[in-house]
């Protein structure tokens, strides 16, 4: 069975742009589907696989613990973290069940952050395409499709086209998508090491942020 593949583009907008985007994918077919409000809890770490040991692409570990709109999850992502084609698992679990990943993740050494964001997501067919702002303002806009090895290419090309279309400029490099990361990091999350009182401002963030409502 082909494993699946979060095939994703990504690259930063202005949060005041937010409205006329979603006017753009409306005029392309796009409907919008939802809002979400989410807070994640995000280790980042390396893993060796064992069926790919010897390949170094497939060597970073992206493992967030979320709840979206009241519904709770654990995702793994593996691959480097800045990459369009990581393979992803996830497993929905309950708020107890979240709680107690996150305190695992977080004090197991991974660099481990708290971040909430309200994203606008749109549909067409399979791909969707997510309008994210932060709480301080700094937006990004995420294209998606689940696909498998088999039709990445032929996939991405797709995704690419869009962005086009949108006149999204895509970060380009590991340095881009890392500089944007940072600034989120400073400007909007926090650092997370699975102590009691990390768990407690966990709460009262998805309490802030409002993810914990369905």
């Amino acid at each position: 069975m082909p494993k699946p593949i979060e095939l994703e583009i990504r690259g930063e907008i202005r949060a005041k742009n937010i409205p006329a985007i979603g006017q753009r994918l409306r005029a392309l077919g796009f409907r919008e589907i939802e809002e979400t409000r989410r807070t994640s809890v995000m280790s980042f770490g390396d893993v060796s696989p064992f069926e790919s040991l010897h390949d170094r692409t497939q060597t970073q570990v992206d493992i967030r613990c979320r709840i979206t709109n009241g519904k709770a999850e654990v995702v793994g992502k593996i691959g480097k973290t800045h990459a369009a084609n990581r393979l992803e698992i996830s497993q929905p679990v309950t708020r107890d069940e979240l709680f107690a990943f996150a305190r695992l993740f977080g004090s197991m050494g991974f660099f481990t952050k708290v971040g909430s964001k309200v994203t606008k997501n749109f549909q067409k067919g399979s791909v969707i395409a997510s309008l994210v702002k932060s709480p301080s303002g700094l937006a990004y806009i995420e294209i998606e499709k689940m696909t498998d090895r088999k039709r990445e290419k032929r996939d991405l090309k797709k995704l690419q086209a869009l962005a086009k279309q949108l006149s999204i400029k895509l970060w380009k490099s590991r340095k881009e998508f890392l500089d944007f990361c940072r600034l989120l990091t400073e400007r909007d999350d926090w650092e997370f090491h699975g102590t009691p009182k990390d768990i407690e401002r966990l709460k009262k963030e998805i309490k802030k942020a409002g993810s914990g409502r369905r």
